[in-house]
């Protein structure tokens, strides 16, 4: 059996959060890089939003800072907002304001659903742009709070615990750039190695010798292990990791050291009941002369998604055994209804062979012969269901093939387009076909000609024999009238639906079938 469509969609939701923090931490990254040749602070910040927008896949992105007067925030910088708003809109800076209390706490904010907030109001600004997502980490400055930089969503994905730190990475190069463009520093070749540069990565980031003793760690790395630069330098940053990751390591610094680059995912842990997982990147620095200089290494803490996926992997194991199940007893249904159809057919087979009255006999083998029908769509309705999307002419011709074993020995056949059938029409179209053919076998003579053309929302079912046409009065019933009832009826057209083509040489009918 085929698992369920939402294995997929959750695979393809874990892709694309990994992808998405592997972008972010590039673009912290090249910003910081770029953030060292800026000169120009305003232009510096609107690059700073537009990073963000791509970095959150969101349309908008905005820099608060506070207003002259005191009163509250302008929006400064930004992308995704009207030009006449920037420079000029502006929210509150008290904290009831999300960006407010960012700046008055020097702590971040996240809001998933603003219209519910009992914490803050939602700024009118916000409300005029219909955003429903806000996340707000604050800017220092030199002497003061420099501002607030915020993104925000309309529609979209939530935003998460990592994007936090996507967003203080930002906010860091922007302190650093405020600092050294208000003290007029200049540093015309910026060196994407220095520590000014890896200490703004909100990631642990380690500079290794060739052999992978630790020569430097960044702020974030110190922070995650609690420790100072004095105590680790020299030490083989193998030794950093526990006992079950260390092959890993020891791998990755040997291909790095060959000139390699090497990514891997693993466990490591910054206290005894602290669990941590990393996503590493180790690659090469290379020297002019071309040798491995020094070893970087980059490591994101993953654990939340790593728990995450471990939940979500969990959740789909229990729906699989639960499908599983479900689908053993859904295919002993079928069979149960196939054979009880099958035991239907022979009762009302037996009853016409005792009974004296021709009339009767011949409503008992026809009522006999829908029966097969039924049972013939129906294990074919059950085989077709398992995939999301069926071809019509692969199952009518799998159907016509069951009715003709079943009905007659005259040949029938199908002449059909190759188009998708929606599920829900394949019982109908089925029963269609094979009333009109049971009527083809009944009142017509030799081989039968099916076919099943596409017409966009409807397909149009056109049945002929070798008969000698149909009668004047034709398709007004001489018995029950059942069988056209049955035809107009899952047509989807009524009465509309069938037209008998007497201009045909032989018996031909035509249906309009609704998809």
């Amino acid at each position: 059996m085929q698992q369920l469509p939402v294995d997929e969609t959750i695979r393809a939701a874990l892709k694309k959060t990994h992808a998405r923090l592997h972008r972010q931490h590039e673009l912290v990254v090249e910003f910081g890089v770029m953030s060292l040749k800026a000169a120009d602070l305003d232009l510096l910040l609107t690059r700073a939003c537009e990073v963000v927008a791509e970095g959150m896949s969101t349309r908008f992105s905005k820099v608060l800072q506070p207003a002259e007067d005191g009163e509250g925030f302008v929006l400064t910088h930004g992308v995704g907002w009207d030009a006449s708003d920037i420079g000029r809109a502006t929210v509150g800076g008290d904290v009831a304001s999300p960006a407010g209390y960012a700046l008055a706490t020097y702590r971040p904010v996240l809001s998933n659903h603003l219209g519910m907030e009992n914490r803050f109001r939602t700024p009118e600004l916000l409300k005029k742009y219909g955003i429903e997502r806000a996340i707000n980490v604050p800017i220092r400055g030199v002497l003061s709070p420099f501002g607030v930089l915020e993104a925000d969503s309309s529609n979209g994905d939530d935003f998460v615990e990592s994007d936090l730190v996507f967003l203080e990475g930002i906010s860091n190069v922007i302190s650093m750039a405020v600092e050294r463009i208000s003290a007029g520093v200049d540093v015309p070749v910026p060196d994407p190695y220095s520590e000014t540069i890896l200490n703004a990565s909100p990631d642990w980031v380690d500079i290794l010798a060739p052999s992978g003793e630790i020569e430097f760690m960044n702020e974030a790395g110190l922070t995650f292990l609690n420790t100072q630069l004095t105590s680790v330098k020299g030490q083989r940053w193998y030794d950093l990791w526990p006992e079950e990751s260390r092959s890993l390591v020891w791998e990755a610094v040997a291909k790095v050291s060959a000139g390699e680059t090497m990514r891997f995912e693993s466990y490591c842990p910054i206290a005894p009941d602290e669990p941590k997982w990393w996503d590493v990147t180790v690659a090469p620095i290379i020297a002019t002369d071309g040798q491995v200089e020094r070893i970087i290494a980059v490591s994101r803490d993953i654990t939340e998604r790593h728990h995450y996926e471990a939940q979500l992997l969990s959740l789909i194991e229990a729906q699989n055994s639960r499908q599983n199940r479900s689908d053993l007893y859904l295919e002993e249904i079928h069979h149960r209804v196939k054979n009880s159809l099958h035991l239907v057919n022979t009762l009302l087979l037996l009853q016409a062979n005792l009974t004296p009255d021709a009339a009767v006999k011949l409503q008992l083998e026809t009522a006999a012969g829908r029966v097969v029908t039924i049972a013939s769509v129906h294990e074919r309705l059950y085989q077709a269901a398992e995939d999301q999307e069926v071809r019509a002419r692969d199952y009518l011709s799998a159907l016509l093939g069951d009715l003709g074993k079943a009905l007659a020995d005259r040949q029938i056949l199908l002449e059909a387009d190759d188009f998708v059938l929606p599920p829900e029409r394949m019982a109908p179209l089925g029963l269609v076909i094979s009333e009109l053919i049971t009527n083809a076998l009944k009142y017509g003579k030799g081989s039968i000609d099916v076919i099943v053309k596409h017409a966009g929302d409807h397909a149009q079912l056109t049945v002929r024999d070798e008969g000698d046409g149909f009668p004047d009065h034709y398709p007004k019933p001489t018995g029950t009238g059942l069988g056209m009832r049955l035809v107009k009826s899952y047509s989807g057209y009524g009465s509309a639906a069938v037209v008998v083509d007497r201009q045909d040489s032989k018996s031909c009918i035509h249906v309009r079938f609704k998809l």
